[in-house]
């Protein structure tokens, strides 16, 4: 297997993605602790990080063999419609990382719980990019959920390792992070239709962006971005985060996202949807920070 190949083979499982997905899992572990979560054990801490890793870039793999088609006009350049890396193969690699990561699971406690969690996360996905997709808005919430889920179950690795020491805050702040992430994400994957257009039309995905134009599209996620920001402020007036270093992150972001959201809605063309998106999937990173530092020893 030459270079070429294994950077495409690393590139189909969206790298930053997967990076972001194993940082809201331990994300979830802070905000009821307060802290690192150092206490999760070590080999707990790297086999969660392996098998969220593997699980997830099964998905993305699988997700790309689904939307050959599509890519082949929208993203030309992705590691399959290129030709790069062959179908085969890629079906091959997604189906030992799942079983490597659903090995790995079983030794992530609590137990069974984890493994349960897991096959349940895998069909929800495998819904999405097998058919999901192709219902409007209910691919986007699909995605949406299962972006913000790592956060919901580090929460619950959290419960399970440090039993009894919930309060009231660790509920809202829960909720309220939780909540804030599925916006966001919700938003992003609604303008990304505006990018999508044309290849969605050619396989028979429906969204908002080519149902109903792409200013629609961008308005709604305009929408989406400032509920979130709405939502953002409200755990300092309920008094479950450290306000100055929380609001010191979360207000520049807030500010960045609802002006990304304008820029796009004033002006909602592929181009524009693209650097959009990656804008704000860097806003996203920093807004976790902010989250993990509004959390700690509140």
């Amino acid at each position: 297997m030459d270079l070429s190949t294994v950077v495409g083979l690393v590139r189909l499982g969206r790298p930053v993605n997967l990076f972001m997905g194993v940082l809201a899992l331990f994300l979830g572990a802070s905000v009821v602790s307060g802290e690192p979560p150092l206490f999760i054990p070590l080999d707990q801490v790297i086999a969660i990080m392996l098998a969220g890793a593997l699980l997830a870039y099964s998905v993305m793999v699988v997700n790309d063999i689904a939307d050959v088609e599509a890519d082949r006009v929208n993203a030309p350049w992705r590691p399959i419609a290129s030709g790069l890396i062959p179908v085969g193969l890629a079906w091959r690699v997604s189906i030992i990382a799942i079983l490597l990561g659903l090995g790995l699971t079983l030794h992530i406690n609590p137990s069974p719980l984890t493994s349960m969690v897991a096959v349940w996360f895998l069909g929800l996905a495998h819904l999405y990019n097998l058919g999901g997709k192709r219902v409007i808005l209910l691919g986007n919430l699909i995605v949406a959920f299962l972006t913000a889920f790592p956060l919901l179950y580090g929460i619950i690795l959290a419960s399970y390792y440090m039993r009894g020491s919930w309060d009231w805050g660790d509920y809202v702040r829960s909720a309220i992070f939780w909540s804030m992430v599925f916006l966001s994400v919700l938003g992003r994957e609604v303008s990304k239709g505006i990018v999508d257009i044309e290849g969605d039309r050619v396989v028979g995905v429906k969204t908002i962006a080519n149902t109903y134009g792409a200013r629609v599209a961008a308005l709604a996620a305009l929408t989406l971005y400032t509920l979130a920001v709405l939502l953002s402020i409200t755990p300092v007036a309920l008094g479950v985060v450290n306000t100055i270093p929380y609001l010191a992150v979360i207000v520049p972001v807030d500010l960045l996202a609802l002006l990304e959201g304008l820029s796009l809605a004033s002006n909602p063309t592929r181009e524009r949807a693209i650097v959009h998106k990656r804008r704000v999937l860097l806003l996203m990173l920093v807004a976790m920070i902010g989250l993990y530092i509004g959390s700690s020893g509140a």
